[in-house]
C-alpha cells in the first residue's frame, strides 16, 4: 500500500472512532430515591373541660339545679338549721351538692352546706337550707310555691321573708333577720328618734321582692325624724333590734310591752311564749 492510501485508511478509522465517541450514551447513574417523610403524630390538645352549673336561674328568677328543676325554702329553718325531718323529707328531699358552681346571676359565696340532725349534709342559700318538691315532676314546674304558707320558691333577690319560730310566723329580711314595729308609731311616722335609733336601728330597702303570700304594695318608704329613709310594711315603720345577734333571734319582742314582732298580715305579734329580755340601755340611760 502506497504511502497515500495508508494515510486515508488511518484518517478513517480515527474518523470513526471520533464519531463513535460522540454519540456513545454516557452511563445513567441510578435515580436516588428520596426517603419517605414519615408525618409526625399530632396528639390533639386536650379541650379545657367546662364545669356544669349546678344552680343557676330560670327565667322567672328563682334557683334551679342544673337540669332546671326547682329549689324551695322552708319558713321554719329561719335560724339556718333544718326542721324538715322524717317523712317531711318524702315530700321535700334535700339538695345537697359538694361543690357549687353557679350560673350568672348567682354568686357561689352564698351557697354553704349545713351537717343535718340526721348526719347528712345539705347545701343552703344565704343560710335558708334547699330542697325540692316531689310533686314537681319535670323540669320548671314549681309546685311548691306557697304550700301551707310555709314553702317558697327559692329566689336570690327576696329582701323580705317569713319565718315561723317558736309558734309564731313573723317577718324577717332576706338573711333571717327580724323586723320590728314600734306601739308608738304611727302610720307613716317613727316615734324612734336619737338615742332609739341606737337600740332599734331601721330597716331600709329600696326595692322589695317578698314571697307570694305578702304583696309588695304594701310596703312603701318614709324619711324619718332623722333624714333616714325607712320601709314601712302597710305604713307601719321597721326595725332590727340590736340585741339580736343571730338569724331568727326575737329578744326584741314584746320589750317594754311595745315593740312587736311583725306577722305577714301586719298585725304585731303581742302573744308570746318567749320571755321578755332586759332592756337595751342606751348611752344616755333611758330603756326603748
Amino acid at each position: 500500500m502506497n504511502k497515500g492510501n495508508l494515510f486515508l485508511a488511518i484518517f478513517g478509522i480515527l474518523a470513526i472512532l471520533v464519531i463513535s465517541g460522540c454519540t456513545q450514551q454516557p452511563t445513567v447513574q441510578p435515580e436516588q430515591q428520596t426517603p419517605a417523610i414519615t408525618p409526625a403524630i399530632t396528639t390533639p390538645v386536650a379541650q379545657p373541660t367546662i364545669e356544669q352549673p349546678m344552680v343557676k336561674l330560670s327565667a322567672g328568677n328563682y334557683i334551679v339545679d342544673s337540669k332546671g328543676n326547682t329549689l324551695y325554702f322552708f319558713t321554719k329553718d329561719v335560724i339556718g338549721d333544718s326542721k324538715c325531718t322524717g317523712g317531711c323529707l318524702d315530700t321535700w328531699p334535700i339538695f345537697y351538692q359538694e361543690k357549687i358552681s353557679a350560673a350568672s346571676g348567682l354568686s357561689s359565696s352564698d351557697f354553704g352546706t349545713i351537717t343535718r340532725d340526721d348526719g347528712k349534709k345539705q347545701t343552703t342559700y344565704k343560710g335558708w337550707p334547699l330542697y325540692y318538691f316531689s310533686s314537681d315532676a319535670n323540669p320548671g314546674d314549681n309546685k311548691g310555691e306557697g304550700v301551707n304558707k310555709l314553702w317558697f320558691i327559692a329566689r336570690p333577690d327576696y329582701t323580705v321573708f317569713i319565718a315561723d319560730k317558736d309558734n309564731m310566723t313573723f317577718i324577717v329580711d332576706a338573711k333571717g333577720n327580724t323586723l320590728y314595729n314600734f306601739t308608738k308609731d304611727m302610720p307613716g311616722v317613727s316615734n324612734c328618734t336619737g338615742n332609739c335609733l341606737q337600740a332599734w336601728p331601721v330597716f331600709y330597702n329600696e326595692n322589695i321582692v317578698a314571697p307570694s303570700m305578702m304583696n309588695t304594695s304594701d310596703f312603701g318608704v318614709i324619711t324619718n325624724s332623722e333624714g333616714s329613709k325607712q320601709t314601712t310594711y302597710k305604713k307601719m315603720p321597721l326595725y332590727y333590734y340590736i340585741n339580736d345577734t343571730k338569724r331568727g333571734d326575737t329578744n326584741g319582742q314584746n320589750v317594754n310591752k311595745a315593740w312587736f314582732i311583725v306577722g305577714p298580715d301586719a298585725a304585731p305579734l303581742r302573744a308570746t311564749s318567749t320571755p321578755s329580755p332586759v332592756p337595751t340601755q342606751t348611752s344616755s340611760g333611758g330603756y326603748y
